[in-house]
């Protein structure tokens, strides 16, 4: 498993996992559009070649939002969100950011979980934030400066 920075190159494949993974996908226009904005952090996870997950960031002053994190499901639960959490916090640390903001779904308890592990808590709810189907988001918000020790990486190397 290789982590890196993810190019514009990888717009169609980032795409084809939006449309995967999310009811609401970006286009490659908008992601495109954020890999090129000056203060992003965007990664991509590959597996021989393939990108099999993605993580997508912006970030101004002090304080970076995760747009996006998102693994294929036959790559879930073997330490690709592990991976590019702590890649994620690892910059963030490294770059002064000491908040970070994401919204999840209140139904999706593993990416929660995922969250939790990097001292992500809860710190808002939005009402009907999600659509297809409709459900309200938590908003979470954690401190990288905060974490002294990163999860370990699971089964990524």
């Amino acid at each position: 498993m290789e982590i890196r920075q993810s190019t514009e190159t990888d717009v169609p494949q980032l795409r084809l996992l939006e449309e995967r993974c999310f009811a609401d996908p970006w286009s490659q226009r908008s992601l495109r559009d954020t890999i090129r904005e000056d203060r992003c952090f965007f990664l991509s996870a590959l597996e021989n070649g393939r990108i099999c997950g993605y993580l997508n960031t912006t970030y101004v002053l002090d304080e970076l939002n995760i747009h996006r994190v998102c693994v294929l499901p036959e790559y879930r639960r073997i330490g690709v969100g592990t991976a590019m959490m702590t890649r994620l916090m690892e910059f963030c640390r490294r770059e002064g950011l000491r908040q970070v903001f994401l919204e999840v779904r209140k139904s999706n308890l593993n990416a929660q979980r995922l969250y939790k592990r990097f001292g992500f808590t809860a710190v808002g709810e939005r009402a009907n934030f999600y659509q297809h189907p409709t459900e309200p988001g938590f908003v979470m918000r954690a401190d990288p400066s905060l974490m002294l020790d990163l999860p370990l990486m699971g089964g990524v190397s």
